[in-house]
C-alpha cells in the first residue's frame, strides 16, 4: 500500500469550511459485493493549503488496510463533499466497510456537488454534468486523459505487469478528480445563492405556500432558500413534517440532497 501527501497552494479557492473532506474512490467494477477499492484520494484544506492524501492498494489483499487508514484519518470530520459520491461512493465504502467487519464512523454530512448542480445544467447550457464537463466550464485544465472505466483495465495490467507508469497515470487519474473539488464547491455555492439562477425543476407556488404553512405551524426555521427547492424536495418534506417524523436537520438534508 502507498500513500501520497501534496500540499497545493489554495489561494485561489475561498472555501472558508476547513472542516471539510474532499474525496473520491476508484474500484475495480461497479459490485459492491465483489469489487474492491483500489485507491482513495481525499483532501482538506488547512491553513491556506489544500491538503491531498492518496492511498493506492498494490495489491487487492490491501484493500482493508486502505479504507481504514482513510477512515482513522478522517474520523474527527464531521463533513464530506464528493461529485456524485451520494449515489456511488459513499455507498460503495459502506459496503465494503461492511463485508470486511470494519466499525468505524463516517461523517454525518454529505455535500454531493452534483446533486447541487444538476438542478440548474440547463441554465447554465452544460450539453452534460459530469465532472470533466463542468470542470471545463470553470476553465479547468485537466492534465489525467483517462476515465475510471479505463482506470479499472490500467489496474488490473498493473497487477500483473507491475509497471509503476499504469499506476502512476491511475493515480493522476483520481489526484485530479480531488484537486478541483473545492473550486467546485465555490461555485456551487455561488449558483445557490444567485437569484437569477433557475431550477429547471423548481418547487410550484402551491408547493411552496403548503410547505412555508406547515413549517410555521411547527415551528420549524430552514436555512435553504425556498427558491432553491425542487418539487420532489418539497414533496418529501412536506410527506415528513405530516407524518411528524421531520426536524430541521432532518430537513436540511431533504432539501440538500433532493434533486
Amino acid at each position: 500500500m502507498v500513500t501520497k501527501v501534496y500540499n497545493k497552494d489554495n489561494n485561489h479557492t475561498c472555501i472558508d469550511e476547513e472542516g471539510v473532506i474532499y474525496f473520491d474512490i476508484e474500484t475495480t467494477g461497479f459490485d459492491k459485493e465483489n469489487d474492491r477499492i483500489m485507491l482513495i484520494s481525499y483532501g482538506k484544506i488547512m491553513d491556506g493549503e489544500y491538503v491531498i492524501k492518496q492511498i493506492f492498494a498494490d495489491r487487492l489483499e490491501e484493500e482493508r488496510d486502505l479504507l481504514t487508514s482513510f477512515l482513522e484519518d478522517i474520523r474527527e470530520e464531521h463533513i464530506w463533499c464528493s461529485y456524485n459520491g451520494i449515489a456511488f461512493d459513499e455507498p460503495f465504502i459502506r459496503k465494503r466497510m461492511q463485508r470486511l467487519d470494519i466499525d468505524l464512523n463516517l461523517p454525518e454530512e454529505h455535500i454531493d456537488l452534483y446533486r447541487l448542480i444538476r438542478p440548474y445544467q440547463k441554465s447554465l447550457n452544460l450539453e452534460r454534468c459530469n465532472l470533466k464537463t463542468v470542470e471545463k466550464y470553470l476553465g479547468i485544465n485537466r492534465r489525467d486523459r483517462i476515465d475510471g472505466g479505463i482506470s479499472v483495465g490500467f489496474y488490473n495490467m498493473y497487477l500483473e505487469t507491475g509497471d509503476l507508469e499504469l499506476k502512476n497515470v491511475i493515480m493522476l487519474h483520481n489526484f485530479e478528480d480531488v484537486l478541483n473539488l473545492p473550486d467546485i464547491h465555490k461555485f456551487a455555492d455561488k449558483i445557490l445563492s444567485d437569484p437569477d439562477m433557475v431550477r429547471a425543476d423548481a418547487i410550484t407556488g402551491r408547493q411552496r405556500k403548503y410547505l412555508e404553512a406547515l413549517l410555521r405551524e411547527n415551528g420549524i426555521c430552514l436555512r435553504t432558500s425556498m427558491d432553491k427547492l425542487s418539487k420532489r424536495a418539497a414533496s418529501k418534506m412536506i410527506n415528513s413534517i405530516l407524518n411528524g417524523t421531520a426536524n430541521s436537520f432532518e430537513l436540511e438534508l431533504i432539501a440538500n440532497n433532493s434533486y
